[in-house]
């Protein structure tokens, strides 16, 4: 396994757990906006109507959006830009999303990298020539952050690039800190994940700063999003923002006892089960996570074990929710492998 690009997702499984896409997958309103794009042409230069649409959705000043092609995009952009400010230390409240391949960018741009872990608390010795990256909620532990303790970690850095990839699908959206009037905080945001569309590559990045938002657009190549995506986007920010809504408030109320029932079912099986507020859970097995991944993928399932993430154990292992016959599934294989089988 390469350490640097190692990420859940495998399309040779019957059931893959290694992806934290949302259960209920893909909406029949998105598929058929997808059906219907126009793909015979160039998506706009300016990408003003995905950009006024976000913005109105959100209540924010279409200038500072950014569409971009997946967290990411997003994630690698905002640190390039950062540096480009003239951020020399660079922070990340671990374990977190890219851990591995965010610090090395950062190294490669010429920064110090800090590392502080979410289990000691919000310790994270930064100050204004600093950048701090995090998720919230936090992958793989699904830990939730309240917004007040995410802007104050904000407010001592430079800069603070949050993702928020899984925050619609968390048991409290109102934690964003999109719109806080603080010009240190950059929120990028995935609708990958909530959409179950790993495959059309969609988020945008937003932030008060007019200096960081000008450098990330001229950083970005032409047509970064591509049209199918940008026709989603704009729907679903517009036309179809009720349903958008609606649907993200049912998958909700269908994650959380998904949830229980597969952290539930792995206590009983002897794993030590971290408590999630998110479409995932963070456990640590009895049995080494390499060993389990191996024998569970002989048999056409896929978990996602903690390579690339800094501060776990050999034993940690990352499960997404998925409906209920694909956790009882998974819960049975995993009981054969303990038992030998």
């Amino acid at each position: 396994m390469s350490l640097l690009r190692f990420h859940g997702g495998s399309a040779n499984v019957r059931l893959d757990f290694s992806t934290n896409l949302n259960p209920m997958g893909t909406p029949g309103f998105v598929v058929d906006i997808v059906r219907n794009c126009t793909y015979g042409r160039y998506p706009d230069y300016n990408y003003t109507a995905l950009r006024s649409t976000i913005a109105k959705a959100y209540g924010l000043n279409a200038d500072e959006v950014v569409p971009v092609n997946g967290a990411s995009e997003g994630l690698y952009a905002s640190i390039a830009a950062s540096s480009l400010m003239g951020i020399k230390r660079c922070a990340t409240l671990s374990p977190n999303y890219g851990d591995s391949e965010l610090a090395a960018l950062c190294t490669l741009l010429g920064m110090r990298v800090d590392r502080c872990l979410m289990f000691d608390g919000l310790k994270c010795p930064v100050d204004k020539g600093s950048l701090i990256i995090l998720s919230n909620p936090n992958n793989p532990t699904g830990t939730l952050l309240n917004r007040d303790s995410v802007v104050e970690l904000a407010s001592k850095a430079g800069l603070a690039i949050v993702d928020e990839a899984y925050i619609n699908l968390s048991d409290d959206p109102t934690q964003t800190v999109i719109g806080i009037d603080e010009e240190g905080i950059v929120v990028v945001r995935s609708l990958t994940k909530e959409l179950a569309l790993p495959g059309l590559r969609l988020g945008f990045i937003w932030s008060k700063n007019a200096r960081f938002v000008n450098i990330v657009k001229s950083m970005l190549p032409s047509w970064n999003v591509n049209s199918c995506a940008e026709a989603v986007g704009v729907a679903i920010h517009g036309e179809y923002w009720g349903q958008y809504t609606r649907f993200l408030e049912e998958s909700r109320k269908a994650i959380r006892p998904l949830r229980e029932f597969l952290a539930r079912g792995l206590s009983e099986l002897g794993f030590k089960v971290m408590e999630s507020r998110a479409n995932f859970i963070l456990s640590e097995a009895p049995i080494k996570a390499s060993e389990l991944y191996e024998r569970l993928l002989r048999r056409g399932i896929a978990v996602r074990v903690p390579v690339g993430f800094f501060g776990l154990s050999e034993r940690h292992i990352r499960i997404s929710v998925k409906p209920l016959p694909d956790e009882e599934e998974l819960l049975r294989a995993i009981r054969e492998v303990f038992e030998g089988g």
